[in-house]
């Protein structure tokens, strides 16, 4: 079975099966209509539509763009795509925050058959689309025991010691 950690910060290697989900920034919906952006770097209603509406296709078809208060993000500036996205994700926020557990589930829906971990950069408030794909949280200190296969050290005093597992049972 599938499990997920949340992590502040991406591991250095992956091992097979293993998967790294991210905060969204939508940078590929941002390239997609670059070409629509104002050439004064500042946001426009319509380039904030256009953009807006490539995400509702790709993760939430019942997004409607008409309903968002976009008067109110026109004319801020920025200095690239990330900036962009940033202020983006602040629309999103504010106006429609149930894209994010889209996100999720998209991304969830999407990842590699054979996916073992999923280690997931963000909050433990937004992990209910783990749960909803039937995947377990792991705690990072079962981490390294889920890894490599080996069960974990048991602490404490066995139930058989060594010295009478060796006796014979005497039967009285």
């Amino acid at each position: 079975m599938a499990k997920f950690i949340v992590v502040k910060e991406i591991p250095k290697n992956l091992g097979k099966g293993e998967i790294v989900i991210d905060q969204p920034t939508f940078l590929d919906q941002i390239r997609e209509n670059a070409k629509k952006a104002p050439r004064v770097k500042q946001t426009a209603i319509n380039h904030l539509r256009e953009v807006i509406n490539a995400i509702g296709v790709k993760f939430d078809p019942e997004l409607n763009v008409f309903k968002f208060k976009l008067v109110n993000y026109e004319g801020l500036p920025y200095k690239d795509e990330i900036e962009f996205s940033k202020i983006l994700n602040r629309i999103l926020r504010t106006e429609y925050p149930q894209i994010f557990e889209k996100y999720l589930e998209y991304q969830l829906k999407n990842r590699p058959m054979g996916t073992k971990l999923v280690y997931y950069i963000g909050d433990f408030g937004s992990t209910g689309p783990f749960y909803s794909a039937g995947l377990d949280l792991l705690e990072e200190k079962d981490l390294e025991s889920y890894l490599t296969g080996t069960p974990k050290k048991t602490v404490g005093k066995p139930a058989v010691t060594n010295k009478e597992a060796a006796e014979p049972t005497k039967n009285n």
